[in-house]
């Protein structure tokens, strides 16, 4: 490692935390970047949105112990986002209340709870990129679709249209996701399918939220960033080849075992 190392201020409790969640890969995955020209530290931690209530409880501990948090939130003015987001987070609601409490939500709302500390909101209200406004409204017609040809089903009415229809939307899912996501390094990937950008172009536009958070809040150096899973190798990535940040072991933050 060509560079040293600086002491950061990660209390015993918040190092056991982390290194706990290192352990619960069903519900966290870890990693850590470093900036050495800044010598900002971020804990990125990706999350199951959904889990039980230890598993919740764990990430209670991990966001209390940072006094800035970084996190993952839809921005509501992309296009048809209220929408999206009511499709999205109204069937965990719904989950959560039939298990009668043993399944809880996700980390980012708990940061926003923590009474000491900044959370910021990573992606901007502001300024959508079009892909992400393409992306909304994509992915809010699939649920429409899937919803709508289940609940006809399920009333034992099915329309051939919608069916067809859902159908014709599913194809077009297996056909062309991954093609764009392998595509992702190229501007036009999400003309192959729309859908993918709310990954990618996400994954990028919370690199640069995370970028705007660091120089809003000069201290203190280290922060946590909060996301979905499926953000979290993109998210990276983006901080490392951009903006100057290696990747470290935990283990050098005295966080788990080698």
């Amino acid at each position: 490692m060509p560079f040293d190392l600086p002491r950061f201020q990660l209390s015993a409790a918040t190092r056991e935390a982390l290194a706990e969640a290192r352990d619960t890969p069903t519900s966290y995955q870890l990693r850590c970047l470093y900036a050495p020209e800044s010598e900002r530290l971020l804990v990125v931690l990706g999350e199951a949105h959904m889990k039980l209530a230890a598993a919740h409880r764990l990430g209670e501990r991990i966001v209390s112990g940072f006094a800035l948090r970084g996190v993952e939130t839809f921005p509501r003015t992309a296009f048809l986002g209220r929408l999206l987001r009511l499709l999205i987070h109204g069937p965990r609601l719904a989950l959560m209340l039939l298990s009668l409490g043993l399944v809880k939500g996700s980390t980012i709302t708990t940061a926003f709870e923590q009474p000491d500390g900044t959370t910021v909101k990573l992606e901007s209200e502001d300024d959508v990129p079009l892909s992400l406004h393409v992306a909304s409204a994509h992915l809010t017609l699939v649920f429409l679709l899937l919803f709508g040809s289940l609940l006809t089903t399920l009333l034992g009415v099915p329309s051939p249209v919608l069916g067809a229809a859902t159908l014709a939307v599913e194809i077009h899912l297996l056909l062309t996701l991954l093609p764009a996501y392998a595509l992702r390094a190229h501007a036009f990937h999400w003309w192959l399918n729309p859908t993918v950008a709310i990954l990618t172009t996400r994954d990028r536009t919370m690199a640069d939220g995370t970028m705007r958070m660091l120089r809003d809040h000069p201290t203190p150096r280290e922060a946590v960033v909060v996301m979905g899973r499926a953000h979290l190798r993109g998210y990276c990535q983006q901080l490392i080849d951009h903006q100057g940040f290696v990747e470290i072991d935990p283990v050098l933050l005295g966080i788990g075992r080698a």
